[in-house]
Formats: C-alpha cells, structure tokens, sequence
C-alpha cells in the first residue's frame, strides 16, 4: 500500500514539473500579429488590424483576439481550451459559440467553430517559417450567411 501512494506521489510531481515545460514548448504561445499583405478573402472582407494572444497552463489554451473589424469597430474574443477536439465556450459569458480544436501534427491544428450548435466556420491552422509564421485557413458563413474562405497569416511579435 505504501508503495503505491509513493509511486502516486512521484506521478503527481513528474506531472506538474513537466507541465510548465508543456506550455513553454507550444509554438502558439505568444502574441501573433496579422499581415494584411499576406491574407486574403473571397468576400474581401478582412479586419483593419487583428492581433492574436495564446497563453498556456498545461494543456489548456487562453487565447485572445483584439482588433478592429473593416468597418472601424473595436473586436475581441476570448477562449479557453485544449486541443481534444471537444466543444469550448468562446466569445464571453453570454456568448452561443463554441470552439473545438484538435492538434493534427506538430504545429498543425483544425478548428470548428459553432454558433446555436450549428458548425459556422472550420479552419486548419499551420505554424510554419522556423515558429514565426501562423496560417489560417478559414471556410464558412458569415454574420450574413453568405459563404466565404479566407487565409490569414500572423506574424510572431
């Protein structure tokens, strides 16, 4: 019996020294800047400026988005999650969307975004260019529900 509640012990110390090595080690960890140049999308619409926050604390994900929409409007949303492919609140507490994310190989990702349960963009994101480069590559409806696709390339700061 004593045996196992040292074995335990030691399990639970390994685990927390190595989860801040986790969050250290994820290349989304940082403050990503959004190249306008290098983006595009098919309804022409892009943000004036957008830049991206990630945080980590062990598995899960904070991440943040700030910017100003094409109009002139102040936007930002927040997330809290882990990339296991399961639905995540976003975009505040009174917010109907979700966020699953699931990682698909080293610096890769595929996302789904959903409002009221209803899947309203997917996205595969890569990061590439020695850690610098973060692409997105977004497929769904807008506001409007009018379909579009669009690449946005973020730049590490």
């Amino acid at each position: 019996m004593k045996r196992h509640i040292v074995f335990a012990g030691i399990l639970v110390f390994v685990f927390a020294a190595l989860a801040p090595a986790r969050a250290e080690n994820d290349p989304r960890v940082g403050t990503w800047k959004l190249n306008l140049a290098k983006s595009k999308s098919s309804s022409g619409q892009m943000p004036a400026s957008e830049s991206r926050t990630y945080e980590a604390q062990g598995s899960m994900i904070m991440a943040t988005t700030e910017g100003v929409d094409a109009k002139g409007k102040a936007m930002s949303n927040h997330y809290d999650a882990t990339a296991d492919g399961k639905d995540h609140p976003s975009g505040g507490p009174n917010s109907k969307a979700t966020i699953a994310i699931k990682e698909t190989g080293p610096g890769k990702y595929a996302g789904t975004v959903k409002t009221d349960g209803k899947v309203v963009v997917t996205n595969t994101a890569v990061i590439s260019g020695g850690g610098k480069v973060f692409t997105f590559m977004n497929k769904g409806t807008d506001r409007e529900g009018k379909p579009f696709t669009s690449t946005m390339v973020y730049e590490k700061q």
